[in-house]
């Protein structure tokens, strides 16, 4: 598996470019700035258009991409491993990791047949995309990336799940992953 992941990971670094398709590493940023422009400007148009339907059609899409993200992993019923493999096939793109308080024994809580797990997202290219826009956070970008997140655990573990938002900032995002027993 380590492998495989490996080979998923490298596929999105810049530096693997092939040399067919031209250009340098610097003309891939500038294109990258440009697409994250491109990117924030139709979510914006979507949310104009659809008003709070937008986060709702993005959430969908998102769970759809975390679906198909979730069959190149092994499939488990530990939320903690989950997230931790999940952590690394979204590589730097997308990095998050598991948060608890220093009072809290354990990343996960159990409370009646729900699983939480709190995840902070560091650098998150949608948050990066909506500073360089100047959008604000949970908004229809932000949906997506909460619906690929969804996505990936249910396809994982064969459960269903939810996230939630606890905190949004300029350096880090704070959410609750939510994983129902019952919803199997």
């Amino acid at each position: 598996m380590e492998m495989e992941l490996e080979e998923i990971r490298g596929t999105f670094k810049p530096e693997l470019i092939p040399p067919e398709c031209g250009g340098e590493i610097d003309d891939y940023e500038e294109a990258l700035h440009v697409l994250m422009k491109f990117v924030g400007s139709m979510a914006s148009a979507l949310e104009q258009v659809s008003g709070r339907g937008a986060n709702a059609i993005v959430y969908q899409a998102g769970k759809r991409m975390g679906h198909d993200a979730g069959k190149l992993m092994e499939k488990t019923d530990n939320l903690e491993n989950a997230m931790q493999e999940l952590s690394q096939i979204l590589g730097k793109e997308f990095f998050f990791e598991m948060w608890k308080p220093s009072s809290q024994e354990s990343f996960t809580i159990e409370r009646s047949g729900e699983t939480e797990v709190k995840l902070l997202f560091r650098d998150c290219v949608v948050r990066q995309t909506l500073r360089r826009t100047g959008l604000p956070q949970k908004g229809p970008l932000c949906y997506l990336l909460y619906g690929y997140m969804v996505g990936a655990v249910e396809e994982v573990m064969d459960i269903k799940g939810k996230l939630d938002i606890d905190h949004v900032g300029p350096n880090a995002c704070l959410k609750t992953l939510t994983i129902n027993w019952g919803g199997k």
